[in-house]
């Protein structure tokens, strides 16, 4: 593997990255943190400059967290790997062995490379570099500064440069851009519920508006449906008594309600006046926005085109090989099992990548069984995590904010994930990922054993500590 690396990598890159990491081992050195987070502007940002510079935004996106992940290693000597953590770990090696049967290993080696020394580290070192509430501050800081001129960046580019058939690309291409700028305006909405001061609620809420417009513009359907359900879920996860708070708060139901069908009923004609039309038309209705899982496409899946084809021929593709899958990269042998002549020509050139768009079945459909169990059980874990921090959440309202933060940002990454892409490339959930174990890592000693009494000041219950012995 490492013999492949430097066989992609050309020699100019090797030299340039040299002193690179020297400098960043120094910046970790001072500040760890820091240099973490770095990584994740990297990868966006990095990509522009691979027309002017030999630099790979992979690469240099990866060298970030490796260098904070030395320096701690040499400060500590030990890493704390939680179950989480090992599962990532196992699903790694996983990955490695199974390039051993691909069918295309060149794709294949690429991906593992990809996802050992660009994801993995993200979501391993997190809780590692991230160990106090202050270094977790200025790593969602960094993320937040990032999203910020993301959208602004994007939004220049719109009006200088224009776009690519009516779809904004931004800094990344259609899908990817589209993606963050979801992201920008949920980390948006985030800073506009727990940031105080008119002035910082009117910058955000201009970049919410900013984001959510050039998301819309992007065409990226799946961004604007993860946007939406992480609202919600940003409302569930931020009010234990959700339920009740719609009966409660009758008030703040019938303006929610009331908003939702204005928006209903006049979003279609804004949308329209701005979006390009063949933008509009992905928007147009319910049944153009999930166009793709209609009974027809369902029902004649292997004739479709879409992403009902990637779902139901990785699912076939795992129920008639169960144990091994196709292995890392080898979803072009299903393209060549079950589609046309349209997919086959696909499969066979070399320079294309396929998957099947959803981060489950890419597992299940390219490292079998075992593949499935692993990312099934991390989620499982990333789950109870989201409880214990929902818990935490109301008895720790200094740290409300960033609580909230890790937190969605994971959720929107997974949603995200559960429609586009490729493992290596769902950064957004990765560092998500990462952030939400270093978030449980800090605040799950804030939560006690809950006192038998109810505190009338309370709108929780009021926890005690435990006992000593």
């Amino acid at each position: 593997m490492f013999q492949h690396i430097f066989n992609i990598l050309s020699i100019e890159s090797i030299l340039l990255g040299i002193p690179l990491f020297g400098m960043l081992l120094l910046l970790a050195a001072m500040r760890q943190e820091i240099c973490f987070a770095l990584g994740f502007p990297a990868y966006i940002f990095l990509a522009q400059l691979r027309y002017y510079l030999p630099v790979s935004n992979s690469a240099g996106a990866a060298l970030f967290p490796l260098a904070a992940g030395i320096v701690v290693f040499f400060k500590t000597f030990r890493f704390r790997l939680g179950l989480c953590e090992k599962l990532i770990l196992a699903s790694a090696l996983l990955m490695v062995i199974s390039i051993a049967y691909s069918p295309t290993p060149i794709y294949g080696r690429d991906k593992a490379i990809l996802y050992c020394f660009m994801v993995v580290p993200v979501i391993v070192l997190a809780p590692n570099v991230i160990t106090n509430v202050k270094s977790l501050r200025t790593v969602v800081a960094l993320i937040c500064l990032t999203s910020v001129a993301f959208v602004l960046i994007s939004l220049v580019m719109r009006m200088q440069l224009g776009s690519i058939d009516g779809r904004t690309t931004g800094m990344l291409d259609v899908i990817r851009a589209g993606q963050f700028l979801g992201m920008s305006s949920i980390i948006g909405c985030v800073y506009m519920i727990h940031r105080s001061g008119a002035a910082k609620k009117v910058f955000f809420v201009a970049i919410v508006i900013a984001g959510t417009f050039l998301m819309f513009i992007s065409g990226t359907r799946g961004a604007v449906l993860a946007f939406a359900l992480s609202c919600l879920f940003m409302h569930w996860f931020a009010h234990i008594d959700w339920l009740q708070r719609l009966f409660t708060k009758a008030h703040i139901t019938f303006a929610t309600i009331f908003f939702g069908i204005i928006i209903a009923v006049f979003g279609g004609f804004f949308l329209k006046s701005f979006l390009p039309e063949n933008t509009y038309q992905r928007f147009a209705g319910i049944e153009n926005f999930f166009n793709n899982f209609t009974l027809s496409q369902v029902e004649n899946w292997k004739d479709s085109r879409s992403r009902t084809f990637n779902y139901f021929s990785a699912m076939k593709y795992f129920s008639e090989h169960p144990l091994t899958g196709t292995g890392a990269g080898g979803y072009k042998t299903v393209l060549v099992t079950y589609g046309g002549k349209a997919y086959k020509d696909r499969a066979a050139d070399d320079l294309v990548h396929v998957y099947p768009h959803n981060v489950i079945l890419e597992f299940a459909c390219e490292q079998g069984v075992l593949g499935l169990i692993l990312i099934l059980w991390i989620l499982y874990l990333n789950l109870r995590m989201i409880l214990r921090l929902r818990k935490v959440y109301g008895m720790n309202p200094q740290n409300s904010f960033l609580i909230l933060a890790c937190v969605t940002m994971y959720f929107y990454g997974l949603c995200v994930s559960m429609m586009s892409l490729d493992v290596p490339r769902m950064m957004i959930l990765w560092w998500g990922m990462g952030l939400l174990i270093a978030a449980d890592k800090l605040f799950r000693g804030k939560l006690q054993t809950p006192s038998k009494e109810r505190d009338p000041s309370c709108r929780t219950l009021c926890f005690a500590k435990r006992p000593q012995a």
